[in-house]
């Protein structure tokens, strides 16, 4: 697709199968939220509120599934990264208020903001739980 906002890169697989389709997923969903972004005004706003709901799902189960392993493989900063995970859907969830009020809301700033966390929680806080995860597999 031509007018990604994230191209799917190597560089972002942490080296477990499930993890890492579901961290393309997360991408896919970005990229899809920006091309519903494209359409401006009031398409924009009724393609992301018809469509949030349903990444908010996927976003929970994909934060499910990570913490499982993380208390599986007894990952010692299990704490934080789940705060982090609760930060991030609370946030979202400021986020779909704000646009259900607003008259003409920017759903590309939200879409910003998606492909920044994702980004860099992935390269940086779901890395470092790899090694611990990887034991669970030997």
């Amino acid at each position: 697709m031509a007018d990604e906002l994230v191209a799917w890169s190597d560089d972002f697989l942490v080296g477990n199968s499930v993890i890492d389709r579901q961290h393309k997923e997360l991408v896919r969903l970005t990229n899809e939220f920006w091309a519903g972004c494209q359409m401006g005004g009031v398409m924009a706003k009724v393609y992301f509120l018809q469509t949030i709901q349903g990444t908010v799902l996927y976003v929970k189960t994909h934060f499910s599934t990570e913490e499982e392993l993380m208390r599986k493989a007894n990952y010692p900063d299990f704490d934080a990264h789940k705060k982090q995970h609760e930060d991030f859907v609370a946030e979202v969830t400021r986020q779909i208020q704000f646009f259900e009020k607003e008259d003409n809301p920017n759903p590309s700033k939200f879409v910003e903001y998606l492909m920044n966390w994702i980004l860099k929680h992935v390269a940086d806080s779901d890395k470092k739980y790899m090694p611990y995860i990887a034991k669970l597999e030997q």
